[in-house]
């Protein structure tokens, strides 16, 4: 450019201040080249310099903005570090001289760290495996049997005295004497075995339960007429089979067990319905009024009265419970042996298979029972009762 312009001693001085002239020494090119490098030095030395200015003027910009906070000197941050180094030193002393978090308790009333679902590593080490479970012996269970085939018994005796009421092979008179005196009997042996063996049970014998046995017997012995002719438009396939359902009421309603001996409660009240309206329905077929009569009475002393005495021998002695057992399974298949046989031998099968049969079965299949409890269940409250 400077050539074009006519001013050529220009280009030939830039040429020269970049390139030493041929005929220059080698020690002139030496001090020309350390020249050159003083030169660079100092321009990069003055750059650096310009650029550390500009960032401190920017840092200082920033902080009176309020975009860049200076921390003051403390015990976490003696030299009074700023930026991301010093907020880093806050946070590992707050993160050192935090609390530690509390131990997980099983506990829902309090306010904890933990989530509402969360477990501990001892959740599954409180499994228990069939811990209630209670291994049962034959012989126990043969014996715990007998209520049942008592029952079962004394159901049978019960339809073989009607059936025989009904064809008059029975008579009315003996029926009703017979009750009488068994009534009597079983009350006078409760109360005399309470005072041999000095048992904490109420006696029976007094005044008031006699008056309002007499009055009981009037009232019935009074609505003998109507309950004769109370189904007289019903058919008596429909009462056979009506009866029937009931005494399955009955048998599967019947209260087992052996504490109940003055009182009948739920389910028992079920079952002493259940009976005493099958003996209504039946006894609406009987032909006389005395035959109503003594049939409702001996019903009542049955399924009323006989079971709490059966509750009663079974609670005294085994061996006279299973005496009881034995006679009732006996007079059951004498009886149906002359009104049906097949109904007898019925009767003897499922007797054997409940008292025997059935206790092997039930001890074969609880090797198979897996009873699980851990922490899971819902707690149980202990109650104390006592005694005033």
């Amino acid at each position: 450019m400077p050539s074009l312009l006519g001013v050529p001693f220009l280009g030939r001085r830039r040429e020269t201040a970049s390139e030493p002239p041929a005929f220059m020494s080698s020690q002139a090119t030496s001090t020309a080249h350390a020249t050159s490098n003083a030169f660079t030095h100092n321009t990069r030395g003055e750059l650096s310099n310009s650029i550390f200015s500009s960032r401190r003027t920017t840092a200082q910009r920033m902080q009176r903005q309020g975009s860049f906070t200076r921390i003051p000197a403390s015990p976490a941050n003696p030299a009074g570090l700023s930026s991301v180094s010093a907020a880093s030193t806050a946070t590992q002393h707050e993160a050192a001289t935090a609390p530690r978090q509390r131990p997980w308790r099983r506990l829902l009333y309090i306010k904890q760290d933990f989530p509402d679902d969360y477990v501990d590593d001892t959740f599954l080490m409180e499994l228990q495996k069939n811990a209630n479970v209670r291994m049962y012996e034959y012989s126990t269970v043969v014996m715990q049997t007998t209520v049942v085939t008592q029952h079962i018994s004394s159901i049978m005796v019960f339809i073989a005295v009607f059936i025989n009421l009904y064809r008059n092979t029975l008579t009315a008179s003996l029926l009703l004497w017979c009750s009488t005196t068994s009534t009597v009997m079983g009350i006078v042996l409760w109360d005399l075995l309470n005072l041999t063996l000095q048992l904490p049970i109420q006696r029976i014998i007094r005044v008031d339960m006699i008056k309002g046995a007499v009055l009981f017997a009037l009232l019935l012995f009074g609505l003998s007429p109507v309950l004769r002719t109370l189904t007289e438009d019903t058919s008596s396939d429909t009462i056979w089979a009506m009866t029937v359902i009931l005494f399955c009421v009955n048998l599967a309603f019947h209260d087992y067990s052996m504490g109940n001996l003055t009182n009948i409660r739920f389910p028992g009240s079920v079952s002493l319905n259940a009976a005493v309206l099958a003996s209504v329905l039946l006894a609406s077929r009987l032909n006389s009024n005395l035959s109503v009569f003594a049939f409702l009475a001996f019903a009542l002393c049955w399924f009323a009265l006989f079971p709490i005495f059966r509750r009663y021998l079974k609670r005294v002695s085994s061996v006279a419970s299973m005496a009881t057992t034995v006679v009732l399974a006996l007079v059951a298949t004498a009886m149906f042996m002359y009104i049906l046989k097949p109904i007898a031998l019925l009767h003897v099968f499922s007797t054997l298979f409940i008292t025997f049969a059935c206790p092997l079965w039930l001890i074969w299949v609880q090797r198979y029972k897996n009873e699980i409890h851990g922490p899971w269940d819902e707690a149980r409250p202990i109650v104390h009762r006592y005694n005033r």
